[in-house]
């Protein structure tokens, strides 16, 4: 990767629908040079899932993230994840670090004790990060949006006409619906990213745990591919960052880990992850399904 794939995957990362030809003019290169860039990303697994979800609430559920530490190993337990009924997805960070996201009907859930035999220990209680609820609530979403959320989830990159034919939409509704559903936070993010494929640009991920007295401002002078990621318990931020080079990496590490406030600091790189998009899919059309035998709405 050199600077300009940088630029172009953390718009990706920040938004990814965000078009090849509307990347093209933010970096100064064609969308047809664009597209070459990002499809060489996709190929090397950099970003392993363009992970697009609807909202928990719309779903009718509560986002509980946990985290947990383990062994090493090569490669995820897909297939006995796949069986685990709430899980939404998994990132894996090295060394033997993960963080799973369940969409739960219980908001106080407990830990999953499959999870713990498949993944390692959990680490302290569930994490009180910010997932906002959507500006529309559930109900208001037409049979229309429904199908939209449909199509957008089973495959975010789509062009238009694309996930309109999916649909069953004219290209300009399906473009419509979706640019209302994810201004609305209907449609959320959790890409799924694989640094330990990146080559060139130096990069660093970190994990922070901080007190009250740190001042966030400190961030600043960090170049970061994706805002700080914060937790409430344990009070916390995540950072995904580059440098010129791994020198500069570590330097900005070490720098980070100096700033005021700073109580733990624990090196992470993502190292991929799974994504339960068929999960996502049949959640949709179950409530697809249940609304639309409900009595319609006065």
């Amino acid at each position: 990767m050199d600077r300009i794939d940088l630029r172009i995957f953390s718009r990706l990362v920040s938004d990814p629908f965000r078009s090849d030809a509307a990347l093209g003019r933010e970096v100064g290169l064609t969308g047809k040079a664009v597209r070459l860039r990002r499809r060489r990303i996709e190929a090397h697994r950099v970003i392993s899932e363009y992970g697009v979800h609807p909202a928990a609430q719309v779903l009718g559920r509560h986002p509980v993230t946990w985290r947990y530490v383990g062994e090493e190993r090569e490669d995820l337990p897909i297939a006995e994840l796949s069986r685990i009924e709430d899980l939404a997805y998994v990132m894996r960070f090295r060394p033997a670090f993960h963080r799973v996201v369940r969409f739960t009907r219980d908001p106080d859930a407990p830990p999953d004790p499959r999870l713990a035999r498949l993944l390692g220990r959990p680490v302290g209680g569930p994490l009180g990060e910010t997932m906002p609820a959507p500006a529309i609530p559930a109900e208001a979403l037409s049979p229309v949006d429904w199908k939209v959320l449909e199509a957008v989830v089973a495959d975010p990159r789509a062009p238009f006409a694309t996930g309109a034919r999916r649909a069953r939409l004219s290209p300009r509704t399906f473009r419509v619906h979706r640019a209302k559903l994810d201004a609305a936070g209907v449609l959320q993010n959790a890409m799924i990213l694989d640094l330990e494929h990146e080559v060139g640009i130096a990069t660093f991920g970190i994990w922070l745990r901080v007190d009250g007295s740190f001042d966030p401002s400190g961030l600043d002078r960090v170049r970061l591919w994706d805002r700080p990621h914060w937790t409430r318990h344990p009070r916390g931020v995540y950072l995904l960052g580059s440098a010129d080079n791994y020198f500069e990496a570590r330097r900005l590490e070490l720098e980070l880990r100096s700033l005021p406030g700073v109580v733990g600091a624990d090196p992470l790189i993502p190292a991929g992850g799974f994504f339960n998009r068929d999960r996502f899919v049949g959640w949709i059309r179950t409530e697809r399904e249940r609304r639309s035998r409900s009595p319609t709405r006065a």
